[in-house]
């Protein structure tokens, strides 16, 4: 029972891949209350339907962050993301950084995660000269 072992890490589970062409966009609204007020906050999500029961979507990955009072930033984020798999787009966009941490480091996953994913991540300035690139 890891819900009661809250301190403890889950863990990354293991990797799976779906065609692009399967993929659905979605965008959640939800109501959140807070300590103090209530807010709208939106998430974008891609779903993959279950080929042997139409209708359900067993696998469901949110893309970006939650976004506040609008969701038309997460758009732009997925607009990215397909002109990226569907036109042969840019990887990242002119002017971008890798996001760090809370605590300034970059995110590490496990061996077998970036063995799956590809290798290892761009360094920082493979990163600014593909950011830079004018087309």
């Amino acid at each position: 029972m890891k819900f009661w072992k809250f301190w403890q890490r889950a863990g990354v589970g293991e990797v799976k891949t779906y065609r692009w062409d399967d993929a659905h966009a979605r965008s959640y609204r939800l109501n959140e209350m807070t300590g103090e007020a209530a807010r709208t906050t939106y998430l974008l999500a891609l779903l993959w339907d279950d080929p042997k029961q139409p209708g359900q979507c067993p696998q469901i990955a949110t893309i970006g962050y939650k976004g506040w009072w609008e969701d038309e930033l997460l758009w732009r984020l997925y607009e990215h993301i397909r002109r990226y798999m569907e036109e042969g787009g840019p990887p990242i966009q002119p002017g971008e950084s890798l996001r760090r941490s809370g605590t300034g480091a970059l995110p590490q996953f496990p061996a077998q995660v970036i063995a799956a994913a590809g290798g290892p991540a761009l360094s920082e300035d493979a990163v600014h000269r593909l950011a830079s690139v004018r087309e």
